[in-house]
């Protein structure tokens, strides 16, 4: 489980600040894009969220070896 929170965490907060710099650098305020900003932040969440297990998966066999 801890894998998988700090891969979410991880992942989650890198898409936030991608799509905050992205709608600073287009010249919008991130907060009046909120949709866009939020779905970017949950797909994050999503996808650190599936790699978490796969990577304390891949830790452990490198750590029997």
């Amino acid at each position: 489980m801890r894998w998988t929170v700090g891969s979410a965490a991880l992942w989650g907060a890198a898409f936030l600040a991608a799509a905050v710099a992205g709608a600073l650098v287009a010249g919008v305020n991130p907060l009046e894009h909120l949709g866009p900003v939020g779905a970017l932040t949950a797909i994050g969440l999503t996808v650190g969220a599936l790699v978490g297990p796969l990577a304390r998966g891949l830790a452990r066999g490198r750590s029997r070896r």
